[in-house]
């Protein structure tokens, strides 16, 4: 009877230990994840819903350590850092260093996408045509964009707008290609913080502001704006990435899973800043802004005093040795395919 008790017992502790290492391997991967912004922003919930999505997929195997408002790494220094492994994961929008990331800053000029998504699917087909060097060292698991489109974007603030020389000498808030694309349309570009805004407005510091209409509900601007005009704006493309090389070294199955969720993931996010751009306008107006709009005609002039900044973009690529010329033929291909489809 002993003799087939301890064969039994052993059997037992040993299914126990191999079930308790099993459970301890499932669970040891955990990574950091750095975001430059608040949570509640969408890059924010943006980056929650990618938690989200790989800690559910995996089966809890991975678990991830979010960290936003440039707590771990800025704005300026995400990719470096995640080079260099101070995060496994980071998210960052290329507009704010227009000369690292020379591709996707064709991307950010004001074009006319219809959908907040046309951007997002031209990256992403972009980057796996050319395989951009800056992009060299890190894999992009994730873009998204701020939120655009037809009604998802322009002019909001003290004064309508129905043609261009209503911008004339106006003092308007902007950021990126907006700046030089203000200059262009004869306004006085103005670089504040979105937290400063606000005051700014209420103090007639700045007349307005040249933008997503993402924000407006957030920071309640439509207390102090009173018109509110559609117009492309520029573009705030934004990537999620990793360590190629400490990619890698994860597990295979949380690499299926990191690749598998890649475009269902930059759509959620697409869709989510989309509705963000369009539910802005829509506040505005329910709260009193009134809606101003550009003939077909003054917008097509104003987009055409705009085209030079294309071709300013392709001398300045084009001198540092990069493809330009392939890159801007390829985006306007991808831009008339994804604008027939949204």
């Amino acid at each position: 009877m002993k003799k087939v008790l301890i064969p039994a017992l052993m059997i037992l502790i040993l299914c126990a230990c191999t079930f308790r290492g099993c459970q301890a391997e499932k669970s040891e991967l955990e990574l950091t994840f750095t975001n430059w912004t608040s949570p509640t922003s969408p890059p924010g919930r943006a980056t929650a819903k990618w938690v989200e999505m790989v800690e559910t997929r995996t089966d809890g195997q991975v678990k991830v350590k979010a960290l936003y408002s440039a707590t771990l790494l800025t704005g300026k220094n995400t990719i470096e850092g995640i080079l260099r492994g101070v995060a496994d994961v980071g998210m960052n929008v290329s507009s704010f260093r227009p000369e690292r990331f020379p591709m996707l800053a064709l991307l950010n000029y004001p074009h006319p996408y219809k959908h907040t998504m046309v951007p997002i699917r031209i990256a992403w087909d972009m980057y796996n045509t050319f395989d951009p060097p800056e992009f060299k060292g890190v894999k992009v698991i994730s873009f998204s964009n701020n939120g655009l489109g037809e009604n998802g974007c322009g002019f909001y603030g003290k004064f309508p707008v129905t043609i261009m020389a209503d911008l004339k000498g106006k003092e308007i808030r902007a950021t990126g290609t907006g700046v030089p694309a203000l200059e262009k349309l004869g306004a006085s570009p103005v670089f504040l913080p979105v937290s400063e805004i606000y005051e700014a407005l209420q103090k007639n510091i700045i007349k307005g502001i040249y933008a997503s209409f993402e924000i407006i509900q957030p920071f309640k601007f439509n207390e102090v704006i009173d018109y509110i005009t559609p117009f492309p704006a520029p573009g705030a493309l934004m990537f999620t990435i990793v360590n190629e090389e400490r990619f890698h070294s994860w597990p295979e199955q949380v690499r299926k899973v990191i690749e598998d969720i890649k475009m269902e993931h930059s759509e959620w996010a697409g869709n989510f800043a989309h509705e963000a751009s369009q539910g802005g306008l829509s506040f505005a107006l329910q709260n009193g802004v009134k809606m101003t709009t550009l003939s077909l005609e003054e917008r097509e002039k104003m987009m055409r005093i705009l085209e030079p900044m294309r071709d300013e973009w392709l001398k300045e690529t084009q001198a540092k040795g990069l493809p330009a010329q392939a890159w801007l033929d390829e985006f306007d291909r991808l831009l008339e395919k994804y604008n027939a489809q949204y």
